[in-house]
C-alpha cells in the first residue's frame, strides 16, 4: 500500500507579500486578517484547477494544516475542514518574526546572509534553523501511516522544502535551490522502496 501526500503551500496574504518573517504558532490573529480579498480569489482560482486532481475518489481524504492561522485560512477557503498538526508549522524566526526581511538585510546583513546559505543557522532569539524544520518534517514524514485515501496539507514553504528534500535524500544546503510560490502543489509518495516526489499536474 503506498501514501501519498498533497503539501500545499498556503495563499500569500499582505504580510508575505511585503516580506515579513512569519510568527509561528497559532497566535491571536483571526482568519478574518489572514486572508484579503487578493488571497481568496487566488484560493477560489486555485480550487477550481485543483480540488478534484487532490481529493480524486477519496471522499474520505485527511486535510491537515500547520497552527498559522493563514494556512487554516487557506484550507477553509478551499474547501475543506482540518484540523492542525504541530509538525506543519512555519519555522520559528526567533527574533526576526513580525520583522521585514528588509529591515533585517540593513540591519544584521551578514546573519541573513548566512540564514540564505547556511542549513544550520538558527536566526537570534531561540529561531530555528532549517535543518531543525527537516528533522521534525522528515520525522513527521516517516511515522505516517499506510492509507489509501490522499492526505492533504496545507503549510509552508519551508515545510515543503524541507519534506521534497527528505523524500530525495538531498542534502539540506539544497534548501536555497528550491522555489516554492503561494498556493503551488507538491506531491510525495512513499512506497516499500520509500519516499518520492510526484511531479504534480491538476
Amino acid at each position: 500500500m503506498a501514501t501519498k501526500v498533497w503539501l500545499v503551500s498556503h495563499a500569500a496574504n499582505a504580510a508575505l507579500r511585503a516580506g515579513i518573517f512569519a510568527a509561528s504558532g497559532a497566535g491571536d490573529e483571526g482568519f478574518a486578517e489572514t486572508l484579503d480579498a487578493r488571497a481568496f480569489e487566488a484560493i477560489q482560482t486555485w480550487r477550481s484547477r485543483w480540488y478534484a486532481a487532490i481529493v480524486g475518489s477519496g471522499a474520505a481524504a485527511r486535510v491537515l494544516t500547520s497552527p498559522a492561522p493563514i494556512a487554516q485560512a487557506s484550507a477553509a477557503a478551499a474547501g475543506f475542514e482540518s484540523r492542525i498538526e504541530p509538525a506543519l508549522a512555519e519555522t520559528a524566526y526567533g527574533a526576526w518574526a513580525g520583522c521585514r526581511l528588509t529591515d533585517i538585510a540593513r540591519d544584521v546583513p551578514d546573519a541573513l546572509a548566512a540564514w540564505t546559505r547556511d542549513p544550520a543557522f538558527q536566526p537570534p532569539g531561540g529561531g530555528e534553523s532549517f535543518d531543525d524544520v527537516r528533522k521534525r518534517v522528515s520525522a513527521w514524514l516517516d511515522a505516517l501511516p499506510d492509507a489509501d485515501d490522499p492526505l492533504i496539507a496545507f503549510t509552508h514553504a519551508s515545510v515543503i522544502r524541507a519534506a521534497v528534500l527528505h523524500a530525495l535524500g538531498a542534502p539540506s544546503a539544497a534548501f536555497r535551490q528550491l522555489e516554492i510560490a503561494p498556493l503551488s502543489v507538491t506531491a510525495l509518495r512513499r512506497s516499500a522502496q520509500g519516499w518520492m516526489w510526484i511531479a504534480a499536474t491538476p
